[in-house]
């Protein structure tokens, strides 16, 4: 049975995305992407945080989140947390067993709440402050063209607004667009901007040529 890491890598490499655009789109950074595609779990944070990336991640690429979740769960019950046998049963007056108390149980629900407050903060932060990430996809600069139409088309984060040249197009809810455009005969300038729920703008230009 393949991995939640393997089913992840799979249908992003089906569907051409680079780990630079899921961190941007994500923004989850790339080496814990890495980490996460590779099922090293030992280099993630704690199981909280995993199972959040698991459900950005797989609902981005279209995925059924709660069936990568349940594979999850089993992967990391099976492989990285094994039933062990006590200690103090082959060896109990040596060696002294950690035993759970309320307080301790306690100051841990605490901390993981804190560390999942503290890493949404973080990531909203980063959604907010940063730029919206842009891919024209086409056409390429400097394109020759003998009709006088071209489709505009690329990917872009889900929530930005994607114009061409200052026209506002529809951007669907994986991020992508497409759009057809007139040219005139000659050069044609068209931008692409994108702008993020922070006001940010990415821009990109392409020149394409009417013969």
């Amino acid at each position: 049975m393949r991995t939640v890491g393997q089913i992840l890598k799979e249908t992003r490499e089906a569907k051409f995305y680079t780990l630079d655009e899921i961190e941007k789109i994500t923004k989850i950074r790339k080496e814990l992407l890495e980490a996460l595609e590779a099922d090293q779990y030992n280099k993630l944070p704690p199981s909280t945080f995993v199972q959040g990336f698991i459900k950005n991640y797989g609902k981005f690429l279209g995925l059924d989140p709660h069936k990568l979740l349940a594979i999850y769960r089993r992967e990391f019950s099976d492989k990285k947390n094994p039933p062990r046998i006590l200690e103090s049963f082959t060896n109990p007056v040596d060696k002294k067993v950690f035993k759970i108390t309320p307080a301790k149980f306690l100051g841990a629900i605490i901390l993981i709440l804190l560390l999942t407050f503290f890493a949404y903060l973080w990531f909203e932060y980063r959604f907010l402050t940063e730029s919206p990430f842009l891919v024209v996809e086409q056409p390429t600069n400097q394109q020759s063209i003998e009709k006088k139409e071209v489709v505009v088309s690329g990917r872009t984060d889900p929530e930005a607004k994607v114009s061409i040249n200052n026209q506002e197009i529809h951007v669907d809810i994986y991020g992508k667009f497409s759009q057809e455009i007139q040219l005139t005969e000659g050069s044609n300038t068209i931008l692409i901007t994108a702008i993020g729920k922070s006001g940010k703008m990415t821009k990109i230009e392409r020149v394409v040529f009417l013969k």
